[in-house]
């Protein structure tokens, strides 16, 4: 249970972040949303070509990706940015103890560096190099300095670096760059003869996949063989400055959480070993006690929560079915009936050991059995209230 001390690190004049956060969270929770009923839809349209004795399956259409998408995703982006410079602001201010003048609040921006020199640059430009906070080797310049792209072995791939890219493109050229693309092609049951144009990878990393345009062969098997596929085609964003496509939804939430969890409480407190900012909060009312408030929002990011959400869709589908089979036999309304009042974590807990029991026909029965019970339990409470 947290308390009012576990966010003790987060002093009054950086509250304001916490409702940033919140709103980045519903804007990629929206972008989860479509994200999720644009891929429900199937966007690929298919049709089978046999040339001799071989079958292919080839690509005739994509349907386009909703154009509210990329611009959500802009908008979370630059709100995730502005979470980081308007800490930035908070904190230089609070160390002066006194507000900025305007000339040198024009100064208050937090830089991307790729190298020691330009960051060096950066602290002694303009009227910045007279605000002591910000001199060289002061506490909050060497948070900064902690951040920086240059800190990493690879600063293309720096959350600080891709946040800056992301953000300067929807800015001043174009909303985030999206596309369909190919994630996976893989058989429900493998066959020698089978070639898919890209195999199953279990935690694919950025730049994996593949572009899609119609006349692609995603798949090619005997002529007469009846093979069950599945072709994943998730929506991707494009990093500005590398031209590297990661999925649209771990981007998000690999920025998300790297501001949230890091880059935030480093350049408050100089460590990221405090209680994470909670990311679901509403803020579609006001909160007299914005600090009370953080103790009743959501700690499970959007990202998590749509993943979890389809696994639970998933679950609630097969669950019923799985239980009215011999030799367990339940009646299907009951346990459909009691699927649908559980919540989505209580769904996919169950589903998963189901699963890890599987292989245990003993154990596996009981716990069936259990769960049926547990069903029938919950259709007699419903007709007690009726």
């Amino acid at each position: 249970m947290r308390t009012l001390a576990d966010y003790g690190w987060l002093p009054d004049h950086q509250l304001h972040v916490v409702p940033t956060l919140a709103h980045v969270d519903q804007l990629i929770a929206d972008v989860t949303r479509i994200v999720h009923d644009y891929t429900d839809q199937g966007p690929l349209t298919l049709k089978e070509v046999v040339h001799g004795d071989r079958a292919h399956v080839e690509l005739t259409a994509i349907a386009p990706i909703p154009e509210l998408m990329p611009r959500l995703v802009a908008d979370a982006l630059t709100q995730l940015r502005a979470a980081l410079e308007h800490t930035l602001y908070a904190e230089v201010e609070h160390l002066l103890k006194r507000p900025l003048t305007d000339r040198e609040a024009r100064t208050i921006e937090m830089p991307a560096c790729t190298d020691q020199a330009g960051f060096g640059a950066w602290l002694t430009n303009g009227r910045r190099r007279q605000l002591p906070p910000l001199a060289a080797g002061a506490v909050l310049a060497e948070r900064i300095r902690a951040l920086q792209p240059f800190q990493r072995r690879d600063v293309d791939d720096h959350p600080l670096r891709l946040l800056a890219e992301h953000t300067n493109l929807a800015k001043h050229r174009t909303p985030a760059v999206a596309a369909t693309r190919l994630g996976a092609v893989y058989p429900d049951r493998e066959h020698p003869d089978l070639t898919v144009a890209l195999p199953l990878e279990r935690n694919p990393q950025p730049g994996h996949g593949l572009p899609l345009q119609p006349g692609d062969v995603l798949a090619s098997g005997p002529r007469n063989a009846r093979i069950e596929l599945s072709i994943v085609p998730p929506v991707c964003l494009q990093r500005p400055h590398t031209g590297v496509w990661n999925i649209a939804l771990k981007e998000l939430g690999y920025l998300e959480d790297w501001v949230r969890t890091t880059a935030i409480p480093i350049l408050i407190t100089g460590s990221r070993q405090n209680t994470p900012i909670p990311p679901q909060l509403d803020i579609t009312i006001g909160h007299s006690d914005l600090r009370r408030a953080l103790l009743s929002a959501g700690t499970m990011p959007a990202v998590q929560r749509g993943a979890l959400s389809i696994q639970a869709t998933l679950a609630r589908c097969e669950l019923p079915e799985i239980l009215s089979m011999p030799p367990v036999s339940a009646d299907p309304k009951t346990i459909t009936a009691w699927v649908s009042s559980l919540d989505d974590a209580a769904v996919v807990t169950t589903f998963s050991r189901i699963a890890l029991v599987n292989s245990d026909p003993s154990a596996l029965l009981h716990y069936l059995g259990e769960l049926c019970t547990e069903a029938q339990a919950f259709q007699n409470r419903a007709r007690d209230k009726e």
